[in-house]
């Protein structure tokens, strides 16, 4: 199918990636945003009084007030790393869909920070540390305010043991919560940028059409193995987030499969959501399972030749 014909990200979608990022995010979610809305504007350029505004508020949120713990350095570290080989990979493959170039840009940026642990290994730890502290922080200011509406002491034990328990999978599972965080807040920056610059670019598809390359299937399997295998406490974790990494993206791609074989109908999208609501665990199940199959079926190509 010609670009030109799928469906384009609409105003809504960039709403829920905006969302995913503030829900996904281990960082402070609009510096990611800010950075990559920035870099493009001064790299590619921009034009009207609207866009040139953006960009100045997104350059002053970038960059912000310097903060006094190295949570705030590790933020724009990363925010900059990223963006530099968002922009590098756009720059050398830009016909290719943003989506392959946004993983690309994961892998990119992963094997500059490896290289880095690699020759300190110790600086991981310490990261690690500082994020750990980071959410448990997060999660006790959370707390406080529960505190101060509600005086019900057991009502605040059951939610305080369930949020530590929450902030525990969030410590351990934050390499792939922030690059799931980082995909969604390049796709926001992009769509910002394409609508306001006016530039002739690939702009993004909508979720109908989300679907990325098919032998990414092997890090899922590679994650399992890690998982199964008993090489060490550190090579679970690689492999805990490499699973949840592509399980999340399966589960989107999913989604996109549901929506296109019902025709993209406003009964579909109803029942997705009300199914998220009411049954999360079984429509996600089945939605990775559809999403992982659709690795070999393709279901959408043969629904639209079949219409």
């Amino acid at each position: 199918m010609d670009t030109a014909q799928k469906q384009q990200l609409t105003g809504a979608g960039a709403t829920g990636l905006l969302f995913l990022v503030l829900l996904l995010s281990v960082f402070d979610a609009g510096v990611v945003v800010a950075t990559c809305f920035f870099g493009l504007a001064l790299i590619f350029g921009m034009t009207g009084w609207l866009g040139f505004a953006v960009t100045l508020v997104a350059g002053i949120i970038a960059m912000g007030i310097p903060g006094v713990d190295s949570l705030w350095y590790l933020e724009r570290s990363w925010s900059v790393l990223l963006f530099g080989c968002f922009a590098t990979i756009t720059m050398f493959f830009p016909n290719c869909i943003f989506l392959e170039r946004a993983i690309g840009t994961l892998c990119m940026t992963l094997a500059i920070v490896s290289v880095f642990f690699l020759l300190d290994y110790e600086s991981w730890y310490r990261v690690d540390e500082m994020i750990n502290q980071g959410i448990i922080s997060n999660v006790n200011r959370s707390l406080d305010v529960f505190r101060q509406m509600d005086r019900i002491m057991i009502i605040q034990r059951d939610l305080s043991a369930t949020a530590l328990q929450l902030a525990g999978y969030q410590s351990r599972l934050f390499p792939a919560l922030l690059g799931l965080s980082s995909l969604a807040s390049m796709a926001v920056a992009w769509w910002g940028y394409i609508g306001l610059s006016g530039k002739k670019l690939k702009s993004l598809m909508g979720l109908s059409e989300f679907k990325f390359n098919d032998h990414l299937v092997w890090c899922l399997i590679g994650g399992l193995l890690f998982l199964v295998s008993d090489v060490g406490e550190g090579w679970s974790r690689v492999g805990e987030n490499l699973v949840f990494f592509m399980v999340s993206l399966y589960v989107l791609r999913g989604a996109a499969v549901f929506l296109v074989t019902t025709g993209i109908l406003f009964f579909g999208k109803v029942s997705l959501f009300l199914g998220l609501i009411f049954l999360a665990p079984v429509v996600l199940t089945i939605a990775f399972l559809i999403g992982l199959s659709d690795t070999w079926f393709d279901y959408r190509n043969r629904v639209r030749i079949l219409s």
